[in-house]
């Protein structure tokens, strides 16, 4: 019986990889595109910053920004525009389609790593409830807008 004694000044030991996992729960991209849908790109850009902080990657969140309000300026004028006849459903799928590519190309494989590493999702309803909160935010906004300019 060959019983060692244990040494207090020996570092214990741990698996180091599990602590490299993080520990947050994140937004999956259909979580993204839910968000998106529901409340315009900037509901999606928020749920994407939000990614991008907890990855390590802020340097990306401006950017993300910056596209999601131009997807949403141009897809305003289009519709001011434009004529009444032209339907609005392809302007919301090619917001959704673009939130999507963009979310798909920052983030896709460090979500996989995420998920196969045991990491956490957020629930898509809460993202659809952050996107229900941003379309609330910009029919209170438009409805600002006009009673200002009492259009």
């Amino acid at each position: 019986m060959d019983v060692q004694p244990s040494n207090p000044f020996q570092t214990p030991q741990a698996d180091l990889q599990q602590a490299a996992t993080h520990q947050q729960p994140l937004y999956s991209i259909a979580g993204i595109g839910v968000a998106t849908f529901i409340g315009t790109p900037l509901a999606g850009a928020w749920l994407l910053a939000h990614n991008l902080q907890l990855l390590g990657q802020a340097h990306r969140v401006a950017m993300v920004w910056g596209i999601s309000v131009a997807l949403l300026l141009v897809t305003l004028v289009l519709a001011v525009v434009l004529p009444d006849e032209v339907p609005a459903l392809p302007f919301a799928i090619a917001q959704l389609m673009a939130m999507i590519m963009l979310a798909k190309n920052l983030q896709e494989a460090d979500l996989k790593q995420h998920a196969d590493a045991g990491g956490a999702f957020l629930s898509n309803w809460r993202a659809a409830g952050i996107g229900l909160l941003f379309t609330i935010g910009m029919a209170v906004l438009m409805f600002a807008v006009l009673m200002i300019f009492d259009i």
